[in-house]
């Protein structure tokens, strides 16, 4: 038998792994080459700071907000005198379409913002009551003499009980009425930070040029107040009659080139002595500083929804390119339909977004 063979292969396969392992652990000892493409950073996060940091600096503008409508739609519920104190109340989710839910709420307890419109009070439902949804309309508030009562915001039979029930209604509306609540502000209603974007950074900065885009709150107005009508599922092109500044795309003010938009009619900051954001008093007094000689009667100018229950919305804005009795709307719905086949073809030609 001729071992050398063997031998001699299983000597050169040895050496053969020990230089291949040296150099790998010459390679460990190797820096690792450093990626040269674009690197992830992570994004700074925003951070709202509240009205307070604002009218540090900006005293004169916060004294000028205060007296708007902007400001007063959402109020601590201190400036409510209550009639006798709060207490607990069985509530339901009236956003839970499936099964009735219930929890005991001490409305003394609760995590309560404050009161949106003179009207809903506004508070935290705890994660632990299993309701849908985080924030809700728990209460009423109703005026007698100078005191106030709360009461339920709807009067609804959820456990099918026969008798009505305390019910949680959704706060649909928080994303412009109290927008700070979602976005963690120590401002809850509509703040400084609502149009110009959170603060955090120009307040920090040591070099405030910069820190704050003009033109974010040049165009924050139609976050709220969208002019344009929309599209239903039944096909059906209606006004946006809720918190709109209705129908402004079919006016001529809309597609003039001259115009700075909301800002040449409306103040920024400061509002007449009804609250409204508007450099007089006498509305029809803006309207001649362009239009001189002429006069003007709002109500045939600018129509109001017939359909509104509450009447705070916004008036029509096309200035007459549309009249309400044009439309061809059926008053029984609450949406205010186009049917008018002019308005619609206006509409195709200058909203294709809509028509779509």
């Amino acid at each position: 038998m001729n071992w050398k063979k063997p031998f001699i292969a299983s000597i050169i396969s040895l050496t053969f792994m020990a230089v291949l392992a040296m150099g790998c652990n010459k390679a460990d000892d190797t820096p690792a080459p450093q990626p040269t493409g674009p690197q992830l950073t992570e994004t700074p996060k925003v951070s709202y700071v509240g009205d307070n940091s604002c009218k540090a600096c900006h005293t004169e503008t916060y004294d000028s907000t205060i007296h708007t409508k902007h400001y007063d739609a959402f109020k601590p519920l201190a400036d409510f005198p209550l009639d006798k104190p709060l207490g607990e109340v069985t509530i339901f989710d009236a956003a839970n379409k499936d099964k009735p839910t219930s929890t005991t709420l001490d409305l003394s307890k609760a995590k309560i913002f404050g009161v949106m419109m003179n009207d809903y009070i506004i508070a935290e439902i705890p994660k632990e009551a299993g309701f849908t949804q985080q924030y809700y309309r728990v209460g009423a508030l109703k005026k007698t003499n100078d005191k106030w009562s709360v009461e339920s915001p709807k009067q609804a039979d959820i456990d099918n009980d026969g008798k009505n029930d305390w019910t949680a209604e959704s706060f649909t509306c928080g994303a412009c009425h109290a927008p700070g609540i979602e976005t963690g502000s120590p401002s809850y209603g509509v703040s400084c930070e609502s149009c110009h974007g959170p603060g955090g950074n120009h307040v920090s900065a040591t070099d405030k040029k910069g820190t704050m885009s003009p033109e974010v709150a040049k165009t924050s107005c139609n976050t709220c107040h969208e002019s344009n009508p929309s599209k239903d599922d039944q096909g059906n092109y209606t006004a946006n009659t809720h918190y709109g500044t209705r129908n402004y795309f079919a006016s001529k003010h809309a597609q003039s080139s001259q115009l700075n938009q909301c800002l040449t009619c409306h103040t920024t900051h400061k509002a007449n002595t009804n609250g409204s954001l508007l450099p007089t008093d006498n509305p029809t007094d803006n309207c001649v500083k362009c239009h001189a000689g002429k006069t003007f009667d709002l109500d045939k100018l600018m129509w109001k929804n017939p359909t509104d229950e509450r009447g705070h919305f916004t008036r029509d804005h096309s200035f007459g390119a549309m009249k309400y009795e044009d439309l061809q709307d059926d008053p029984a719905t609450k949406p205010i339909e186009i049917k008018n086949p002019t308005f619609i073809e206006l509409i195709k030609k200058q909203l294709p977004e809509v028509a779509k």
